[in-house]
This record gives structure tokens, sequence and C-alpha cells, in this order.
């Protein structure tokens, strides 16, 4: 799922970074968590512990579900690392996260309740739910669907690196999409459904139509729609409804010590494509879920059939990156272990993956905290880390396997 970025944006990243003191804090090298009561000398711990080792993660927090349960959960290493000695905190399953672009999910579940309520076809020209016509200046006669925009096929361009962290100063953010949105320059040549970029604004635009339709704000939507109906009480869009203790500490690995991220509250703006912040615990629930069809704990958020929907290619003749899109979903065929769908969230200092396999329905959760966001987004990502994520996305299915 590329982002458009190019090299040159890092620069006044960077400045922007030191500027807004996003980088005082050196911490020490990683240590392994073997101190830890929980940690237990099995063949997966050590496999986790490994990898955590070889990619530098502070602290991992996973789980499987299996047969629409939570089968299996644990927390490795460290929500801080502290100082030396000091302030380390133990990674947790409720250690809350940044969802990131896993909140895309979040909003294709709320525009599948409004569709399967009447209030939306996925087919129809979206702008009836806007107060400004979304047209691709190039094609204004092609008209733009909540498909098209859940499944990146809008054929509007993402933000872009710079314009992404300009994006979280703003004030009103639906005047600025508007804006955005008439620019002939913030459009792709192609037509709306004739291919796929992935991007983050299409997500947001979409969080507009919940409003526009519900009369609620996008948040409290969700909570009383989707985190609440799914035990989600420790889930939020806001920084504030969380206490310090709460949250994971993120880091960047530079060669031989760590650089932690500090937290910097810059609005309370919603952003419905990455806004989700969320724990193990709770991620879990909306997992089960998507593995049961739109069930959780007896009470269903969705149809079966919408569910679905969400998990198949909506545009089977484009492929993205090697990856079909779903709504707010996408999936491929890995070697051994079949059709895995899900989304994946990336964030400064920290990463947060959800996962299903087809076959079984088996699922699988793991964030970590340290990322670097920039190399991520500028295609160089560390080889490091992208051997992690396979070995331990593998070591949990195959550990969901043996439950």
């Amino acid at each position: 799922m590329k982002k458009m970025f190019k090299k040159w944006l890092a620069v006044p990243f960077i400045f922007i970074l030191i500027v807004s003191g996003l980088i005082p804090s050196i911490c020490g090298s990683f240590e392994k968590s073997s101190d830890l009561s929980y940690v237990n000398d099995d063949e997966l711990d050590n496999i986790i512990e490994g990898w955590m080792e070889h990619a530098h993660f502070p602290g991992v927090a996973c789980c499987i579900v299996k047969n629409n349960t939570l089968a299996w959960a644990k927390p490795y290493g460290y929500a801080n690392i502290g100082w030396g000695s000091y302030f380390k905190k133990p990674m947790t399953n409720d250690t809350i996260f940044a969802m990131a672009s896993i909140s895309k999910s979040v909003a294709a579940v709320a525009i599948m309740q409004l569709v399967e309520a009447g209030k939306l076809s996925l087919d129809e020209n979206i702008s009836k739910y806007l107060p400004f016509d979304l047209k691709n200046p190039k094609h204004p006669n092609v008209n733009i669907s909540a498909r098209m925009l859940l499944a990146h096929q809008s054929s509007i361009k993402n933000l872009g690196f710079f314009r992404s962290i300009v994006y979280n100063f703003v004030k009103d953010h639906l005047e600025w999409t508007k804006n955005y949105a008439k620019k002939p320059s913030s459009w792709f040549d192609y037509a709306p459904g004739e291919n796929v970029t992935y991007g983050s604004i299409d997500i947001d635009i979409l969080g507009y139509v919940v409003e526009n339709i519900t009369g609620k704000k996008y948040a409290d939507y969700c909570k009383e729609n989707i985190f609440e109906p799914l035990k989600m009480y420790n889930t939020s869009f806001f920084l504030s409804d969380y206490k310090l203790s709460q949250l994971v500490r993120q880091y960047v690995w530079f060669k031989t010590f760590y650089v932690r991220i500090p937290f910097i509250k810059i609005s309370e703006a919603i952003f419905p494509a990455g806004g989700v912040r969320s724990s193990i615990n709770d991620m879990s629930h909306f997992l089960i879920m998507h593995t049961s069809n739109g069930t959780y704990n007896g009470v269903r958020i969705l149809n079966e059939s919408s569910v679905q929907e969400m998990h198949e290619a909506q545009y089977p003749e484009t492929l993205d990156e090697g990856h079909y899109h779903g709504l707010g979903w996408y999936f491929k065929n890995y070697t051994g272990y079949g059709k895995i769908g899900g989304h994946d969230g990336t964030h400064l200092g920290s990463y947060s993956i959800m996962k299903m396999r087809y076959s079984d329905r088996a699922g699988i959760l793991y964030f970590y905290n340290q990322h670097p966001y920039l190399l991520s987004n500028l295609d160089k990502k560390p080889i490091e880390e992208k051997e992690a994520v396979k070995g331990i996305r593998e070591a949990l299915f195959d550990k969901a396997d043996e439950l």
C-alpha cells in the first residue's frame, strides 16, 4: 500500500520534528524481557523474542483468534524502556497503541451499517451526502461512490507527506478537503473506478458522509454503534481519554540507540482514516466480529453478507502491490498460508497489524513500538523489520494451527 512520498520532503519533516520537540529523548538499547514473570521459555516465546531483538522492537503485544474466540494472547518486552533501569514499564495486552490505518476498517463498518439501514448505497454518487460536489475535474461526468472510496479507486491523490503534516494543524478539515478536491492537481488522469491508489483522504471523506447522514460526530457514531456493542471500552479517537500510563511509548532505532517519540496533542480533530487508538484486548473483539461474519459475544453489528462483501475484491482487475482491495480491507495469497486479509497501520514509532486467514478464519493481531515512519514512507523500511513482521506473522498462524 505504497504512499506517494518524495525524498525531498524528508527535509521539512525533520525540521518539523526538531521545532516541535519531537526528538528530545535518547534512550537505551534493547534488553530482552526474560526477567518478566509472564515470559515462558517455550518455542513461540523464543521465536517472537528472537524477532524482537533482530528488529529492535522494545515490545510486542499479540493475540490469536480461533473459532471466533480469543484463543491466546500475550505481551512481550516493554511499553516503555525508560532510561537505563529507570521507569521501565512492561507491555500488556491493555497497552494502548495507535491503530493508524486499521482505522480504515472501522470506517468501512460504519459505512456498511448505513448501507444496511438503507441510508446509503455503495454505488450511488457520494456527493449526495457531502456539502460539495466530489468529482475528478478531468472526468466531471463520472460519479464517485462509497465503494470507490473504500477500495481506493476514487482517482484522488493521497495528500503527500508534507501536506499530511500540514493537515494535522488545519482547524476546518472539511473546508480544507473541499478546497483540495477542487484542484485538478489533486487528481490522477485516470477516471474513478479505473485504477487503485491507496490513500487516506478517501476514508476521511467518508467520515464526513457518516456525520452528514447520521447528524452525529463521527467519533460518537463509532462509539455508540461499533465500540460499545463490541465491548471495546478502551478504544477512542482522543488522546485525552487516556492516562499517559496507558499509552505505549513509541521509538525509532538509530544504529545503537532508541529515540523516543513523545506525544504531541495537536488537536482533537477526527481522522477516520487513522485516528483510532486501542489495545490488543479491545481489537480482538473487532477481529472476532470479522472472523464470525458480524457478531461478537452474541451481539450482531453487521449482517453476514456485509462482512463477506468487505472481504472480497471490489475491483479484481486491479492489484495494489500484490494485494486486492475489499472494503476497508485488503488481501493476498501467502506461500504456505493461503489467502490472508486484514489491514496494517503505520504510525510514527509504532506499527499495528490485523490479519485473518480465509481457509479457517483464524485471526491474529500484533503491535510493536519501534518503527521508522519516515523511512517506511520513503520505501526504505529496514529489512530487519520486514523479516520480523513476516516471522511473527508465520509464528502466530503456526501457533493457531496447534490451538
